[in-house]
């Protein structure tokens, strides 16, 4: 018996310290969820700075898609005015001194031919084959000129995007070819003048010797 007297001391000691024990596991716990806690808020701390930043980019972002839908707005109301400039013929074009011109020029060709025409029938002294090509060459620039000034027309007063000043360019580049056709009616006329009447004076001086 004196044996297990020791054992119950023990034992006794034992259960009077498990309290202690408990109590020293508290401490231990509260550190390891404080680490815990200080770790999940640096993690929080760090997401919010990432949203404080995206909202930032995305706030620029935006901003950004903002100004290039207004640019973009204004580019193509540019652009429409533009268009639409370019569609219309200003009215210094319809106006101007190149149409005036144009017109002018056609008259005179249409003046021209129909003297040439009526010196055809009435020089005497030409030859047929002469009459013929003088037929064809005035035949060949009255199809010219009307198609010219066809041509005059449409480009003064189309609606193509054409610029203005590209136009006046167009007219006067058909102008420099009326003048051709016009030089070239007069040189007819002219030289079918200057073979009759040399051909009618050969003719006199032959009959009064």
């Amino acid at each position: 018996m004196k044996y297990l007297k020791p054992k119950i001391v023990h034992l006794k000691i034992l259960i009077g310290l498990l309290p202690y024990f408990g109590a020293a596991q508290i401490p231990v716990t509260d550190v390891a969820a404080n680490a815990q806690l200080v770790i999940l808020n640096q993690n929080v701390a760090t997401l919010n700075s990432q949203l404080v930043t995206l909202n930032s980019t995305m706030g620029k972002l935006l901003a950004q898609m903002e100004r290039n839908v207004t640019a973009n707005s204004s580019a193509s109301k540019i652009l429409s005015q533009d268009l639409t400039a370019k569609r219309t013929p200003a009215s210094y074009v319809m106006g101007s001194p190149e149409m005036n011109e144009l017109y002018d020029l056609k008259d005179k060709i249409v003046e021209a031919y129909k003297g040439t025409q009526k010196n055809l029938r009435s020089f005497a002294n030409l030859e047929k084959v002469e009459k013929e090509r003088a037929t064809e060459t005035l035949a060949d620039a009255l199809v010219q000129v009307t198609s010219l000034v066809s041509q005059g027309s449409h480009i003064a007063s189309t609606g193509e995007i054409i610029e203005s000043a590209d136009r006046l360019s167009a007219l006067r580049s058909i102008l420099d070819k009326m003048d051709s056709v016009l030089e070239t009616i007069i040189k007819v006329n002219t030289s079918l003048l200057q073979k009759n009447e040399h051909r009618k004076a050969i003719y006199s001086l032959i009959k009064t010797n």
